[in-house]
């Protein structure tokens, strides 16, 4: 997993700021540790996050980190076949 020890945090917190209860899960190029560059692909699970939500934590990853490409995907129940995929590629954030 190519990903800081602070980036994880600042994610975490920024999503955890909202529904402490949300689990947070790294998926894409970040994952493949041999891979190079690359956004970063958030997948949340949460039943709380809405949209002004989403784009609050976005906002404080921004305000954290130097700014760049973050996708973020909220889902409330997980049944979507993408979702499916992540969870089985994606690496959850702990």
């Amino acid at each position: 997993m190519r990903l800081k020890v602070v980036e994880k945090r600042v994610f975490l917190q920024a999503v955890h700021s909202v529904d402490p209860d949300a689990k947070v899960y790294l998926f894409g190029s970040r994952v493949d540790d041999s891979a190079k560059g690359g956004d970063i692909d958030l997948l949340v699970f949460s039943d709380k996050i809405t949209y002004e939500d989403k784009l609050a934590v976005k906002k404080a990853i921004f305000s954290c980190l130097d700014e760049q490409k973050i996708d973020l995907v909220v889902t409330k129940d997980g049944g979507e076949p993408f979702v499916q995929m992540v969870l089985d590629q994606g690496v959850q954030l702990l």
